[in-house]
């Protein structure tokens, strides 16, 4: 990868997709990190000054930067030292994979494992047999732990432990703890975990973002706690952050940052400060998404992470402060109370949004929509979720993943990638997005009547993404004045007549957030 420290630049393609109704062309001219010009490469290479870089991609499809809408940026970074268990099949493979790893300040830590399709849930005494000392294991969808005896002895976790409100210690038929967390038991082991120090996020960090810039991506939206935002501050003050970062704190940072007056909106070109990230239910991957019936073949309906009273005190606490509402609901269940809890909010510089909306009732398909509310997807998951949705929702997976229904019906909606859930390449979401289909799944695709077009995919990523950060008046298309925050894709163009996996397959050849090339392949 080469850095170029010029902020200037023009580029020639075959197309600028500048998502603009006032330009379009085959080139594009930026200075001092703005956009200049878009239009014909003659003439735009007579207004250019002979001084410019210029880079010439003639098959090159040109978009504004793609970001990722929904990110865990620093997990990711951190789990790239971990026992990665992402895509292990059996369970065989993730013990051996854990018995191979040297503790870390004595813990040997992963992430990645799923459970779905193996013949028994997960053990502590699988774990206990490979390593003496404390094993913690994120699911791959970041709402169950599997842990073994020795981690669960340093909780203090026994069968006389309660669950907490919105959480389970899973135990076997004597009652005695089984070494599976769901949701807010989870947060009894955590505090116990070894702490990074803010050397080894800073590193982490960086690292991750060359690999962010390499899948053409020029910012996030981050939820993570508030040593991640003080490792991005850090990150910029040393002039080492090229990744535009909107940040939204949890729900327990709401006190402090009350009393300092923070508010959405506030902050820089590089950090930003969006909604406070308050959970109302688990996921699919663990049946913990809170749902109106039961899952299909069962009574049990999921749970609620946090009560309605709790929910809508702390939400117009925020709202009266200036903090905008980022609430995650996946049920059709918590998906309406999200609605209901935040459809009265007052409106501001930044909007209020809901995460995931995976699992939506009919009658609730509108409500975002009228509520000026931005709904945030995951397109990627739908790769993996397809045989899940079909197995526990049956009928109502009509809801789920309703892309098309949303945009018809006026919704803002944007797209990420829930990292580390699933890889922050967009490659894959514009697929899913536009193919809705496995690789070996049917050629129509699952639910075809909500595939999107690639313009509707990639503003999800663009556009959308800049409006939901109260930005749009600065990013998000490719028009003069705006910010040259650019990508431009190797890909055939086959790919503008709605070719998904024309789109997978092809790859970010260069990357230019503020005018400045950040990777150039």
């Amino acid at each position: 990868m080469t850095l170029v420290p010029s902020t200037s630049g023009l580029l020639h393609a075959r197309r600028i997709l500048t998502l603009s109704p006032r330009s379009e062309g085959q080139a594009i001219w930026w200075h001092r990190g703005l956009v200049r010009a878009v239009g014909g490469s003659p003439e735009l290479d007579r207004q250019a000054p002979a001084s410019t870089p210029r880079y010439h991609l003639p098959d090159a499809l040109v978009t504004p930067g793609f970001v990722d809408g929904h990110a865990h940026f620093a997990a990711w970074a951190m789990g790239l030292g971990r026992v990665r268990l992402a895509g292990v099949r059996s369970v065989s493979e993730v013990i051996a994979r854990v018995a191979k790893a040297s503790p870390v300040r004595g813990w040997v830590v992963g992430q990645g494992w799923d459970a779905n399709g193996w013949p028994s849930p997960p053990s502590r005494d699988l774990l206990d047999a490979v390593q003496p000392g404390p094993v913690y294991l994120d699911s791959l969808d970041l709402h169950a732990a599997w842990v073994n005896t020795a981690a669960l002895e340093r909780a203090g976790v026994t069968r006389d432990t309660p669950d907490p409100f919105g959480g389970r210690i899973v135990r076997d038929a004597s009652g005695e703890p089984t070494g599976l967390l769901l949701e807010r038991a989870v947060e009894i082991l955590t505090p116990h975990l070894p702490q990074p120090v803010p050397d080894e996020i800073d590193q982490a960090l960086l690292s991750a973002q060359s690999r962010a810039h390499a899948f053409g991506l020029t910012g996030i939206h981050d939820m993570e706690g508030e040593n991640v935002l003080a490792a991005f501050r850090r990150l910029e003050v040393s002039g080492g952050l090229r990744l535009r970062v909107l940040f939204h704190p949890p729900i327990a940072a709401l006190p402090s940052l009350l009393q300092q007056g923070t508010h959405s909106g506030q902050g820089s070109q590089w950090v930003r400060i969006g909604g406070v990230k308050m959970f109302l239910d688990g996921s699919l991957g663990s049946r913990t998404a809170w749902m109106l019936e039961p899952y299909r073949g069962s009574r049990d309906r999921g749970m609620p992470i946090t009560t309605e009273v709790e929910a809508r005190n702390a939400l117009h606490s925020a709202a009266a402060g200036g903090l905008a509402a980022t609430v995650h609901a996946i049920g059709d269940a918590a998906v309406r109370r999200a609605l209901d809890l935040m459809s009265g909010l007052p409106r501001l510089a930044v909007p209020h949004r809901i995460e995931h909306f995976q699992c939506v009732h009919p009658d609730d398909l509108d409500r975002a929509a009228a509520a000026g509310i931005a709904v945030s997807m995951q397109p990627a998951h739908l790769l993996t979720d397809i045989p899940l949705v079909d197995r526990h929702w049956g009928a109502r997976g009509r809801g789920a993943y309703a892309f098309g229904t949303l945009l018809r019906r006026g919704t803002s909606l944007v797209f990420g990638s829930d990292v580390p859930v699933a890889s922050p390449d967009p490659r894959e979401g514009v697929y899913a997005a536009l193919e809705r289909r496995l690789d070996h799944g049917e050629a129509t695709g699952w639910r075809p009547e909500e595939k999107i077009g690639l313009e509707d995919a990639v503003r999800a990523y663009t556009q959308a993404a800049a409006l939901a950060g109260g930005v749009g008046d600065r990013r998000g298309t490719l028009a003069p004045g705006q910010d040259a925050d650019m990508v431009a894709w190797r890909v055939g163009p086959e790919v503008e007549r709605g070719d998904g996996a024309a789109f997978r397959n092809g790859e970010a050849v260069l990357t230019v957030v503020g005018g400045a090339v950040v990777m150039q392949r």
